[in-house]
């Protein structure tokens, strides 16, 4: 009787569905008068429904059963105990002497048997001769007297004439003839016990028992068939509707069963409808019983139905808004993963999204959700994902995220079906440009090939109920953030209207809006309906920023290290080696000033600084070790014709073109050697062998088996150059970040997972000669601030909600979030006008080497003269990397060159270029030592996708 899920968990929709059960019910249990009730785990049926009459017997056909088997004859008797018959248990036929009790021919019995009737019987018949004797010689037959085969008649006399349909029958032992003329006594035989056992089973002889107030007794009188108890019906059942009914037996565990056909409603006759709602679109746990039935639990989704109906199924209705918490919710939205993390009253926990089994013992680990999502039925999908705004009848099966996902990308190395379905990093995707190369994704089930259009600010209105069309744009982050949304608003959990988000300091406000715009749409569609539907709850909600993602970690590591704000303030600097960047980040954490007290602060965290290396990061340093092994097998790759991609700052080799494309195929190539290699760059000792075997992709897609050879040493020398040049990045811009500063010792954050890397942990030693070589070349001789390195914060099995390395930017956030009486101080939004500082260093190439004129403590506006224009051109060159500060030189992959035509200059004009945004920057022609004026012409160029605008 299991419904399909529900497609709109509505009131009206569910109870519409339970009446459809009802009807299908009711239709059902007509094809059978009687239905035996019986224990859902058991064989053994407990009493007898009657579906004409409406009443319940509490007989049990298996006592009837039990009493029928192994006895050769029961004796039938009325109620009063009046004998009406001898019941043959092997034929199943009732035997009588007391239907015509004279003595006649076979022609004359037949006529008075017609018209004969006996027990509220007619239609007996004679026996034949072979039920005859099989009756007559049958063991243990009470109807025997005198000598065998002898019968006693309806008064009590033995005697050796009985009739069959062949006449006459001598059933002495010595006998059985027959005799068509003689004349004889009567054993009629009725086939109503039968034909009821052959139809209905034991259920319908019992139920025939009690509706003709009969009962079956052993011959010695010892046991019988229904007992007295057992004769009244329960008449409450013909006040009970069908609805009622189905409550009932599911309240006891029954089910209805006749032949093999089984009716089940435990354990309500709504679970099998709702036990998914949660499970089914986000692995959620499965409801239990008492969410249906507890007044104390109840669904959120019956709020609002009519009350009497609700009672007729026995269901309960919550209101969600009981359920409506008052506390913030932080995300940290990372490359890899994302962590959630949870204020509940005083305490904070950190959530699991996406995991293969929900009451596994929980793992630090496993609260590191992987920024992943899997599309394997898109149409099922988006039909769903369209049609309903809030909390839609989404399938697990047809797109799933976090560590599913992350399993299926992980455990089909060569599967180039599941690794086309999979979209990762979509951090990374949030920031492509218009002009960027679309992706595309693969359903599995249908190869059906999906475009993914730019991220685009869609924020909802506030107040205002989301709408959804199939003319909506798919947006992967918005489906992210409802699973996110529906692990948080999980009905054992409670309902949250405010959520905090983090992001890098780098990230400008355009990039933000859009990223919180889509967790705005997502997260709200996790709320009920009948939440939404109460109107005022929608003004509350919210989805904001409030600090950068390496002052939460700090929020969250200096406490837990023991640190604690001064009145100086306490200098710290984060070094996040994540998997896209590493992000630097530098500041102070105080104690309020009697100012800042005044208006509720304790203390203030002032970020003072901000940096970063934008390559160096764990994803793109394993494409690097992919594009060195593929460099250095290229021989193999051209006449196998397996293409391959470059990492945007890797240097290009002579006739990368013919190998370097951007195909998906070449695109799963790289993945699946960057899987291969990833246990090299997460291993302690770096150890690899010199060989490896793969199943790469040809330029046609078809499979080839590829053996590369692969130099450790050279991979490992790499590894060790480019976190060192990324480690004396950091330090230079650390050192230049307190210079204005009297601080005598700063304390180092590692965070980020890929700072658990060996050589993370070798460079940032203070007893390591590498360590000793950079603060030398940075301070030389100068007087260095005590530089105290505190590691990546550990998992603690024994405190899995205890911050790590990445948990503790989302619950570092919690710590700053709004009430707990933290102060923020940005003084590098300051400066920029609450934008994020430009991004790029911008010249001209000088003598080989790279002159800056634009850096990213340009300030926006201010004009900053490039040089002069040569012969109608200017070479542009720009770099996002902080080696920009030394010596970059012609033709560092990490160098950008844009030709910029201006035909118009005039000989001796100078260009000026001025930051406009932190990708952006305009350009005007001037003189020299006069920068343009409002009337002076201006281009726009787009450093992330740089075409003149």
């Amino acid at each position: 009787m299991m419904q399909s899920p529900l497609q709109d968990l509505t009131p009206e929709r569910i109870l519409s569905a339970l009446a459809d059960l009802e009807a299908d019910f009711a239709e059902a249990i007509t094809q059978h008068r009687y239905w035996e009730i019986l224990p859902a785990n058991d064989q053994s049926p407990v009493a007898i429904y009657d579906t004409e009459e409406h009443v319940r017997y509490g007989v049990q056909p298996g006592e009837l059963e039990s009493l029928y088997k192994n006895r050769p004859f029961l004796v039938l008797k009325s109620w009063q105990g009046t004998e009406l018959g001898t019941l043959e248990t092997d034929t199943g036929l009732l035997w009588s002497n007391q239907v015509v009790t004279e003595s006649l021919t076979t022609e004359e019995a037949i006529k008075a048997l017609k018209i004969a009737s006996h027990a509220g019987y007619k239609n007996w018949q004679l026996p034949t001769y072979e039920q005859l004797e099989a009756f007559a010689t049958r063991k243990g037959n009470p109807n025997r007297a005198g000598q065998k085969f002898r019968l006693r008649s309806a008064d009590g006399i033995a005697k050796n004439y009985w009739l069959s349909t062949l006449g006459q029958v001598d059933v002495d032992k010595e006998y059985w003839g027959s005799d068509s003329s003689g004349g004889g006594d009567i054993f009629a035989v009725h086939d109503v016990c039968k034909q009821t056992l052959d139809h209905s089973g034991f259920a319908g002889l019992a139920h025939l028992l009690i509706e003709n107030q009969w009962k079956l007794t052993t011959p010695d009188g010892k046991a019988s068939f229904p007992t007295p108890e057992q004769k009244e019906p329960d008449a409450t059942w013909r006040n009970l509707t069908l609805a009622q009914i189905m409550v009932f037996l599911a309240e006891h565990g029954h089910v209805l069963r006749v032949g093999g056909r089984v009716f089940s409603f435990a354990p309500h006759p709504a679970f099998p409808l709702l036990a998914e709602i949660d499970y089914r679109p986000s692995r959620l746990p499965p409801l239990e019983p008492k969410d249906l039935t507890d007044p104390e639990r109840g669904l959120w989704e019956l709020h609002g139905a009519p009350p009497d109906k609700l009672r007729r199924w026995k269901l309960v209705a919550r209101d969600p808004a009981r359920d409506l918490k008052s506390y913030p919710v932080a995300i940290d939205f990372g490359t890899a993963s994302t962590v959630v993390a949870v204020q509940t009253n005083t305490q904070s926990a950190l959530l699991r999204i996406g995991a293969r089994d929900y009451y596994a013992p929980i793992e630090p680990q496993h609260f590191e959700n992987p920024t992943v999502v899997e599309c394997l039925d898109f149409p099922a999908f988006w039909k769903e994902w369209t049609r309903t705004a809030y909390r839609p009848a989404h399938d697990w099966d047809w797109m799933r995220v976090g560590h599913e996902a992350l399993a299926a990308w992980r455990d089909n190395p060569g599967e180039t079906k599941v690794l086309a379905s999979i979209l990762p990093k979509l951090k990374q995707w949030a920031l492509r440009g218009p002009s960027a190369p679309r992706l595309r994704l693969t359903d599995q089930h249908h190869g059906m090939e999906v475009e993914i259009p730019p991220l685009t600010d869609r924020r909802p209105a506030r107040g205002e109920p989301l709408q959804v069309s199939p003319d909506d744009p798919f947006d992967p982050i918005e489906f992210y953030a409802w699973q996110l949304g529906m692990a948080i608003n999980w009905r054992g959990r409670g309902l949250f209207l405010e959520y905090l988000l983090t992001f890098p300091v780098k990230y400008e406000r355009a990039q933000k809006e859009k990223i919180l715009a889509s967790f705005s749409r997502g997260l709200q569609r996790s709320l009920p309906r009948t939440l939404i539907d109460q109107g005022k709850v929608l003004v509350d909600f919210q989805v904001k920023e409030i600090a950068s993602e390496p002052a939460a970690y700090a929020a969250a590591a200096l406490p837990h290290l023991g640190l604690a704000a001064t009145e100086a303030g306490l200098a710290y600097a984060v070094f996040d080696f994540g998997g896209g960047t590493a992000d630097f980040d530098y500041g102070l954490w105080r104690l309020a000033t009697p100012e800042e007290e005044d208006k509720g602060y304790e203390k203030v965290f002032e970020h003072l600084a901000s940096a970063g290396d934008a390559f160096l990061g764990g994803e793109n340093l394993l494409e690097h070790l992919a594009y060195r092994v593929f460099c250095a097998n290229l021989d193999q790759l051209r006449a196998k014709r397996i293409h391959f991609t470059r990492p945007l700052d890797a240097q290009p080799f002579p006739g990368d073109e013919s190998l370097v494309q951007p195909t998906q195929a070449a695109q799963t190539n790289t993945v699946l050697l960057m899987s291969s290699l990833r246990t090299f760059w997460e291993s302690d000792d770096g150890s690899i062998e010199p060989q490896r075997r793969l199943e790469l992709l040809d330029a046609d897609g078809k499979k080839q088996n590829v053996e590369l050879a692969i130099d450790g040493q050279a991979l490992e020398a790499f590894l060790r150059e480019r976190i060192t040049q990324g480690a004396e990045l950091f330090l230079r811009e650390l050192a230049s970040a307190f210079r204005e500063y009297d601080v005598p010792e700063v304390h180092v954050l590692l965070a980020g997972n890929a700072s658990h890397s060996r050589h993370v942990k070798a460079i940032f030693s203070p007893e390591g000669e590498t360590w000793q070589q950079l603060l030398e070349r940075i301070w030389g001789q100068g007087a260095a601030p005590r530089l105290i390195v505190h590691h990546p914060l550990p998992m603690d099995a024994s405190n899995p909600y205890a911050p790590t390395a990445k948990t503790g930017v989302a619950l570092g956030l919690l710590q700053l979030a709004p009430g707990n009486r933290v102060l923020l101080i940005d003084h590098v939004r300051s400066r920029h006008g609450d934008e994020a500082p430009f991004r790029y260093f911008v010249g001209r190439m000088r003598r080989g080497v790279f002159q800056p004129v634009l850096s990213p403590e340009s300030a926006y506006g201010q004009w900053h003269e490039a040089g002069a224009v040569a012969d109608g051109v200017f070479n542009l060159y720009y770099t996002l990397s902080l080696r920009a500060r030394g010596e970059m030189k012609e033709g560092d992959a990490e160098l950008y060159l844009y030709r910029q035509r201006l035909p118009e200059a005039p000989p001796g004009s100078r260009l000026w270029l001025r930051p406009a945004a932190p990708g952006l920057i305009e350009l005007a022609l001037g003189q020299a030592g006069i920068s343009p004026d409002a009337h002076t012409p201006i281009l726009r160029l787009d450093l992330d996708s740089p075409v003149p605008q």
